[in-house]
């Protein structure tokens, strides 16, 4: 039967297929001889898109294909190394074989609860042994629903796929916790200070004055111009920027002219290896480019040693507090971090430190200690009246 009941839902559901093409969902009946009603309704109208598909050309497109498509056309244009891995992962959860219009909402439900159990490393232990945590309802969903979703609306819209139900992609998403800003304090860029190389807290200080991303800030020597005192980046979303630099911005890159001809940030290898993730090798005491991995392991190995628990990302977000701090200029920061949207901005730098909260109620148990002195000597003075 094409229609049926289950235990977790008091509708009866349809299933059926039409020349390879399958129609599935819940009625939102609960009355069989309705349901059926609704079914046999649902099929004619099926029949006739089936119809019109056939006439038109159009065919089904299988999840590898559309997903290799994706990749080749939009993703591999993105500011993200590791968006082709999770393309491919995707692909092989669904089935490279399953057409896009037979992707379900149980499919995806499926993908996801698989996609919940991995884990990332989360450091190591006083032994040195790895350590790992689930990762987070953000991955997650970045990984799963989100991706999907991007993939089966490009093939629906530019290639004209047929996509007959689309998931409810709602009920997909996790809940994410909002993650709080986490800026670098002083004392922490004074501690890591102690263990990165010359050329590492150079890379750290200019990335916390411009408010760089990890894959911005690894520039070229043409996007530099000292005349003008700018520099011309890439951003997220392919968007290009002119930003001007401050003083010690300037004098950081004009510090580190001449040590490669074309990129900006280097540094001097301390032994000969060759990197597992991009085959590169490196020899003891010569100059290579800094790499978008190269900047992600020293941080993890030379921040853990001093006890400073944050990403390079947060490089990011100190800029933005600290303008935040000192000009009370929201506007200002977005234009400096280059949001689209003011909203994004407050999102996240609108939030109160905790020694702003401390300050805050140090100076509002001041105003009341000073309240009541004022109300004490009144009060004595009646006394003396009467």
């Amino acid at each position: 039967m094409s229609c049926y009941r289950v235990k977790k839902s008091p509708y009866w559901q349809f299933d059926f297929q039409i020349k390879g093409y399958r129609f599935s969902g819940s009625t939102q009946i609960r009355n069989e001889r309705d349901a059926k009603e609704f079914e046999k309704a649902k099929k004619q109208e099926a029949r006739r898109i089936v119809a019109e598909i056939l006439a038109t050309g159009r065919k089904p497109l299988t999840m590898g294909a559309a997903a290799k498509r994706w990749w080749n056309e939009h993703g591999s244009h993105l500011n993200d190394p590791d968006l082709k891995s999770r393309c491919d992962w995707l692909a092989e959860q669904i089935g490279p074989e399953v057409r896009l219009h037979d992707i379900t909402d149980d499919l995806i439900s499926q993908v996801i609860e698989v996609r919940r159990r991995d884990v990332m490393p989360a450091g190591r232990d006083a032994k040195g042994k790895q350590l790992y945590r689930p990762i987070g309802p953000r991955t997650v969903n970045k990984t799963v629903p989100s991706l999907l979703r991007r993939i089966m609306r490009r093939a629906h819209s530019n290639w004209s796929a047929t996509i007959l139900n689309w998931p409810n992609w709602g009920e997909h998403f996790l809940p994410e916790i909002k993650r709080p800003v986490r800026e670098i304090t002083a004392e922490e860029d004074a501690r890591i200070d102690q263990v990165e190389s010359l050329e590492f807290r150079q890379l750290r200080e200019f990335a916390e004055i411009m408010g760089l991303r990890r894959r911005e800030i690894l520039l070229t020597w043409p996007q530099v111009n000292f005349e003008q005192s700018t520099i011309a980046i890439i951003g997220k979303g392919g968007k290009p920027a002119i930003l001007p630099l401050s003083r010690r911005a300037y004098a950081i890159l004009w510090s580190l002219r001449g040590n490669d001809p074309v990129f900006v940030f280097t540094f001097i290898a301390l032994r000969t290896r060759t990197c597992p993730k991009t085959k590169r090798h490196f020899i003891r005491g010569k100059r290579y480019p800094m790499t978008y991995y190269g900047i992600g392991t020293n941080r993890r190995r030379k921040w853990a040693k001093v006890a400073v628990d944050a990403r390079f990302h947060d490089t990011r977000h100190t800029t933005g507090m600290r303008t935040l701090r000192t000009t009370g200029n929201l506007k200002l920061v977005q234009k400096l971090l280059r949001h689209s949207k003011i909203t994004t901005t407050a999102d996240f730098y609108t939030d109160a430190l905790v020694e702003d909260i401390r300050e805050g109620l140090e100076k509002t148990a001041e105003s009341r200690k000073k309240s009541q002195t004022g109300f004490d000597e009144t009060a004595k003075i009646l006394g003396e009246k009467a």
